[in-house]
C-alpha cells in the first residue's frame, strides 16, 4: 500500500488511487485556494474543470483526479496565486509520429467499438485518449487497489470485456494522452498530444470523435464551495476506487444516475441522506416505451429504487439544490420545490449535484464542424447524422460527444461510423454489421426518448445575483447582467469585460449560462458568435509544448477576410455624422472620444464588436525601446522606420497615463520597466548599438549586468549575462482600457455602431456617402482606422494603401507566482513576455499565424511550440506553467512605422494606422482627428504619411 505526503503528513492510499480518491477516501476535500482565497477541490472527477489542481514533488497544477499516486509522492495544497515558482518540467522525449488510415479520439464505449470494427476492416487505427486505462467514464475499470467486496456488476463486466476485444484487435491504443491540437487539411488529419511520458504527432486519412460528455453543474450559491462534487466525480470515486467521500452525503440532480451512485455508495459503506431528483418521474408512458427498448436497463432501474427502499434512503422527486450551505466547505443544502413553494434543508458534508450532460465538442470545433447553440439550454451540439458524419468529409463524431445519447447508443454509433470510414477509404463493409448496430441504436433511441419522458423537468431558472457563474475567475451573475445591461451583446465582449471563460476550463462550464443569460436580455447568439476555438484545447504544461525553431525576417502576410457575422440587424438611428470612424479598435475609439471631446458630431462603424479584432487581440505592451527585429539586419531599412517612431511612443505612454487618471478607469497600466536580453557577446554588442541609437532619439535605455538583472527578475535564466534596461516600458490592459475609452466617447456624445460592415464610399457633394447592410451613413469627413483591414477600406475609394495584415499569435499561461515583473524581451530571439494582474503570463513575440478560411486567424503549433521554447529558455520556471490556450491578432505590417494622414485625391479622408501595437493608439486617434478636421499635421508627424510612399 502506497503512502505520500499531503501537506507534510503522511497518508495512505490503496494501490491505483488516484490523488483524489487517496484524499476522499481520509476526508480531504480542500486541495487550495482561488484568487480571492475561497477554497477549491474535487468537482468533476475527470479532468474537466481543473479545480483539483494540487502541487506534486515541486511540478505546479497537477490534476489530483487524474494522477495516481506512487510511493513517497509529495503533494501540496497549491494557491491561486503566491507560493514558491514553479520547478520546470522535464522536457519529454520527442513526440511519436503516427501515420494512420483512423484516428479516433476517446477510449470509452464509442471509441472502442469503432477501432475493433475498424481494425477488422484491415485499416491502420491509432486510439487516444486522456485516462490512463480505456473504457472512458461509463467503462472505467476497477483500480488495482479497489476497496470493500463488492463483486463487480454488469456493467464492469461490459466493459472489461469490451476492452479486452480493443486491446486484441491490433488498434494502436495511447493512453494518458490529452490531444490539443486538431486541423483538417488537403491531406487528411493532423493531430497532436501530450503526456508525461511524450506526445504523439498523428497524421489519419479520417478521424472519429469519440470524446464524449461532460457533465453540466447546477449554478447555484455554493456550487464552487469544496465538498460539492459532480454526481459523476462520486461515481469515479466509488466505481473504480471503491472510495467513499465522508457522508452524509446528499445526492441531487435530474437522471439515473444520481439513483445508481446512491445505492453504489450504501453498497460501499457511504451515508447518504437522501437523493433529490427535479423529475416527478410520474410518466408511466414512458416507462412502457423504455422497457419495450431495454428491460435490462428497466430492470437495473427499478432495482436502485428498491435498493433504496430497503435502504430507507428518501428519493425526494420534483425537488432540486438551490443553495450549497457552508462556509468554507459544504455542511448542507437548502432544496425547494421545483416549480412550486416550499423549501427544506438537508445536512450533509459531500454533495453529488449534476444537471445533465454537454457534449465535449472543443476538437470537433477546432476541426471546423458546425453546431448549434441553444438559447434554451445554452448547449452548444456539433453537427451530424445519425451515423455520425459531420459536414467536414472523413471526420464523424460517434456516442456522446455529438448530443446526449447513453452508452448503448455509444456503442452502437461508434460501429456505424467505423463503417462509414470503410466505406469512405474503399472497404468493404459487412451489411450484417451495419444493419445490426442501426437496429441497436433504434432501440437506444427510443429508450432515450423514454428516459427524457420519465425523467422531465422545467429548466432551472437563472441564477441569483450573487451566484458564481465562471467557478475559475469567480464571475458572478450580477457581474454578467451588469456587462449585458451596458450594452455587451455576445459572449465575446463578455469574456473581454469580465473574464468569463478565460480560466483553466477554458470555458466548459460557465458558456451555457452566459448563453442563457444572453438570450434572456434579448441576444440569443447564433454559432459564430461563440468564444472561438483555440490551440491548445485543453491546458498542456508550457515546458512539454518547447521546440525550438529557426528564427526569421520580415512578417507573413496575410489577406484579412471577413468573419462570419450575425445577419444586419435594425437601420442607423442618425446615418449622418460630420465625421465617420471606420474600426472600433483602439485608434479608432480613441479618435472618437477625442473628436467628441471638441464637439464633433463623430459616428464609428465597426464591422464586428468594438475592441474585438487585432486591438483586443493584443497582448498590450506599452514599448518604448525597439524590439529585436526591429532594429539592425532583421528590420525593415535596418531600423530607421521604427526609430523615428520612438518619441510618439513615449509621448503616447504619457498619454494613456493622462486617459486613466481622466477616465477615472483602471486600465491595469504598470510602467514596470523592460528588460531585452543577451546572452553572448554579439547579442550585447547588439544591445550597445541599440540603446546609442535610442538615445540619439530621446530614450533612455542602458546596458546592465547579470547581477541587476537578477535583482529586476530572479527567475531569469543563467544563460544570461546582459541586458538592455529601458524603465519607461510598461503594460496595459486593452481588455479594460478600449472599452474605458469607448464609455468615455459615448458619454462626450459619440455615436457607436457595431456589427455595421462598411462595403461603399463615395464622394457625394462636399462630403461621401458610406454603404453598410444597416442602410446609407453621409460624412463630412471619414477617418479610416480599420487596423490589417484598411488597404480593404481604401479600395472602396479606388485608392491603394500599403497597409498589409499579419496575424500574430499570443500565448497565456494559468495564473502563478510573480515570475516576469517587467516586460521582457530577447537580444535575438522573437519574445515578449509580461506577467498580468491576474497572475497569467502573456508571452508574444511577431510569431506568424495564418487566416483561416472563415476569417478567423489560425495559431500554427510551430508557431506556439518555438513561442514557448523561448520563453522557457528564458525564464526557465515557466516551463512549469500551463498554456491555457492562445490567439492570433491581425497585426499591422506597413513599412515598420505608423501611417497618418490625408488619403491623397480624397479630399477629407484621413488614414491612420499603427505598426506597433497597441502603445500608439490614443495618441494616433488624436492626431488623425486633428488632421481630419483642420487638414494639418504636427511637423513630426509629416514623416509618417503617404508621402514616403509617392
Amino acid at each position: 500500500m502506497p503512502t505520500f505526503l499531503w501537506n507534510g503528513e503522511p497518508m495512505a492510499a490503496a494501490p491505483g488511487d488516484s490523488v483524489a480518491a487517496a484524499l476522499a477516501a481520509a476526508g480531504v476535500s480542500g486541495l487550495g485556494a482561488r484568487r480571492s482565497g475561497a477554497g477549491r477541490g474535487v468537482f468533476c472527477g475527470m479532468g474537466v474543470c481543473h479545480d483539483c489542481l494540487v502541487t506534486i514533488d515541486g511540478i505546479r497544477s497537477r490534476r489530483a483526479c487524474m494522477t495516481e499516486v506512487t510511493e513517497g509522492m509529495d503533494a501540496v495544497a497549491q494557491p491561486a496565486l503566491g507560493g514558491a515558482p514553479p520547478r520546470a518540467t522535464r522536457t519529454p522525449p520527442a513526440p511519436r509520429v503516427l501515420a494512420v488510415d483512423l484516428a479516433i479520439v476517446g477510449a470509452g464505449p464509442a471509441g472502442l467499438n469503432a477501432a475493433i470494427l475498424a481494425r477488422a476492416g484491415g485499416l491502420s487505427v491509432a486510439v487516444l485518449d486522456e485516462r490512463g486505462e480505456t473504457g472512458g467514464q461509463y467503462f472505467k475499470p476497477r483500480s488495482t487497489g479497489f476497496r470493500g467486496v463488492v463483486p463487480p456488476d454488469g456493467q464492469h463486466r461490459r466493459g472489461t470485456g469490451l476492452r479486452r476485444r480493443a486491446a486484441d484487435s491490433g488498434a494502436e491504443i495511447l493512453t494518458g494522452q490529452t490531444v490539443w491540437y486538431a486541423r483538417a487539411g488537403d491531406n487528411g488529419f493532423a493531430l497532436r498530444s501530450d503526456g508525461a511520458a511524450g506526445g504523439a504527432q498523428v497524421t489519419a486519412r479520417a478521424v472519429i470523435l469519440a470524446t464524449g460528455a461532460a457533465e453540466r453543474p447546477a449554478i447555484v450559491p455554493g456550487w464552487t464551495l469544496p465538498g460539492v462534487l459532480t454526481i459523476g466525480a462520486g461515481q469515479t470515486l466509488v466505481r473504480r476506487y471503491g472510495a467513499v467521500p465522508p457522508g452524509p452525503v446528499l445526492i441531487a440532480g435530474n437522471g439515473p444516475l444520481g439513483l445508481q451512485l446512491a445505492v453504489e455508495l450504501i453498497r460501499a459503506g457511504g451515508e447518504v441522506v437522501a437523493v433529490a431528483e427535479r423529475g416527478r418521474m410520474r410518466a408511466p408512458g414512458a416507462l412502457a416505451r423504455m422497457l419495450a427498448s431495454d428491460p435490462g436497463l428497466v430492470r437495473d432501474g427499478l432495482g436502485y429504487r428498491a435498493a433504496l427502499l430497503r435502504a430507507g434512503v428518501p428519493v425526494l422527486t420534483g425537488w432540486e439544490v438551490d443553495h450549497v450551505l457552508g462556509d468554507g466547505r459544504a455542511t448542507g443544502a437548502r432544496l425547494r420545490r421545483v416549480g412550486g413553494a416550499g423549501t427544506r434543508k438537508i445536512a450533509a458534508r459531500t454533495l453529488c449535484l449534476g444537471d445533465g450532460f454537454a457534449p465535449q465538442a472543443e476538437l470537433a470545433r477546432l476541426l471546423g464542424v458546425p453546431v448549434s447553440a441553444d438559447p434554451g439550454t445554452g448547449l452548444v451540439v456539433p453537427e451530424r447524422d445519425g451515423d455520425g458524419a459531420t459536414p467536414v468529409p472523413g471526420l464523424w463524431i460517434a456516442g456522446d460527444a455529438g448530443g446526449l445519447g447513453g452508452a448503448a447508443l455509444a456503442e452502437a454509433q461508434g460501429r456505424l461510423a467505423a463503417a462509414r470510414v470503410l466505406a469512405h477509404l474503399g472497404v468493404p463493409v459487412p451489411s450484417r454489421a451495419t444493419a445490426t448496430a442501426r437496429a441497436a441504436a433504434r432501440r437506444a433511441r427510443a429508450f432515450q426518448r423514454g428516459l427524457r419522458g420519465l425523467f422531465a423537468a422545467p429548466l432551472r431558472a437563472l441564477p441569483e445575483d450573487d451566484t458564481i457563474v465562471c467557478r475559475c475567475e469567480e464571475v458572478d451573475a450580477a457581474t454578467l447582467r451588469g456587462a449585458i445591461a451596458s450594452g455587451l451583446r455576445d459572449p465575446g465582449a463578455l469574456k473581454r469585460a469580465t473574464r468569463l471563460g478565460m480560466g483553466l476550463c477554458q470555458g466548459r462550464y460557465c458558456t451555457a449560462m452566459a448563453l442563457r443569460m444572453l438570450a434572456e436580455a434579448g441576444a440569443p447568439q447564433p454559432p459564430e458568435a461563440l468564444f472561438a476555438p483555440q490551440i491548445p484545447a485543453r491546458p498542456v504544461p508550457l515546458g512539454h509544448l518547447a521546440r525550438e525553431k529557426p528564427e526569421w525576417g520580415g512578417h507573413r502576410e496575410s489577406a484579412p477576410s471577413a468573419r462570419p457575422a450575425r445577419p444586419p440587424v435594425a437601420p442607423i438611428a442618425r446615418p449622418e455624422a460630420e465625421l465617420v470612424v471606420i474600426g472600433g479598435g483602439v485608434t479608432g475609439i480613441s479618435a472618437a472620444l477625442f473628436a467628441a471631446r471638441q464637439g464633433v458630431d463623430v459616428l464609428c462603424l465597426d464591422r464586428g464588436r468594438v475592441n474585438g479584432e487585432a486591438s483586443g487581440g493584443n497582448a498590450g505592451s506599452l514599448h518604448l525601446q525597439l524590439l529585436s527585429w526591429d532594429f539592425g539586419a532583421k528590420a525593415v531599412a535596418g531600423g530607421s522606420p521604427q526609430l523615428r517612431t520612438l518619441p510618439l511612443q513615449k509621448e503616447s505612454i504619457a498619454l494613456w497615463r493622462d486617459l486613466q487618471a481622466e477616465t477615472g478607469a483602471d486600465f491595469e497600466m504598470r510602467v514596470t520597466g523592460g528588460l531585452m536580453v543577451a546572452e553572448t557577446e554579439a547579442q550585447i554588442a547588439f544591445l550597445e548599438g541599440k540603446c546609442a541609437a535610442e538615445a540619439r532619439m530621446g530614450i533612455a535605455s542602458e546596458v546592465i549586468g547579470a547581477d541587476r538583472i537578477r535583482q529586476i527578475v530572479p527567475a531569469i535564466s543563467d544563460r544570461v549575462v546582459a541586458g538592455a534596461w529601458c524603465a519607461g516600458e510598461g503594460k496595459i490592459n486593452p481588455l479594460a482600457a478600449t472599452q474605458a475609452l469607448a464609455r468615455a466617447a459615448m458619454a462626450q456624445g459619440a455615436r457607436l455602431e457595431e456589427q455595421t460592415d462598411v462595403t461603399g464610399i463615395a464622394a457625394e457633394g462636399d462630403g461621401y456617402v458610406i454603404d453598410t447592410p444597416r442602410g446609407r451613413v453621409r460624412a463630412r469627413r471619414v477617418l479610416i482606422a480599420a487596423g490589417g483591414w484598411s488597404a480593404r477600406i481604401a479600395r472602396l475609394l479606388g485608392a491603394e494603401i500599403p497597409v498589409r495584415g499579419a496575424p500574430l499569435q499570443m500565448v497565456v499561461t494559468e495564473p502563478g507566482p510573480p515570475l516576469v515583473p517587467c516586460l521582457i524581451a530577447h537580444a535575438d530571439r522573437h519574445l515578449t513576455m509580461k506577467q498580468t494582474d491576474a497572475g497569467t503570463v502573456l508571452i508574444g513575440g511577431a510569431w506568424p499565424a495564418v487566416t483561416g478560411p472563415s476569417g478567423q486567424p489560425l495559431v500554427l503549433p510551430e508557431s506556439l511550440e518555438g513561442n514557448a521554447w523561448v520563453a522557457a529558455h528564458t525564464v526557465p520556471a515557466l516551463g512549469g506553467l500551463s498554456v491555457l490556450r492562445s490567439w492570433a491578432a491581425m497585426n499591422i505590417d506597413i513599412d515598420g512605422a505608423p501611417l497618418i494622414g490625408p488619403l491623397p485625391g480624397h479630399p477629407g479622408v484621413t488614414v491612420a494606422a499603427t505598426a506597433n501595437g497597441y502603445t500608439l493608439g490614443p495618441l494616433m486617434g488624436r492626431e488623425a482627428v486633428t488632421i481630419a478636421m483642420t487638414g494639418r499635421a504636427r511637423q513630426d508627424l509629416g514623416a509618417f504619411s503617404m508621402d514616403r510612399f509617392q
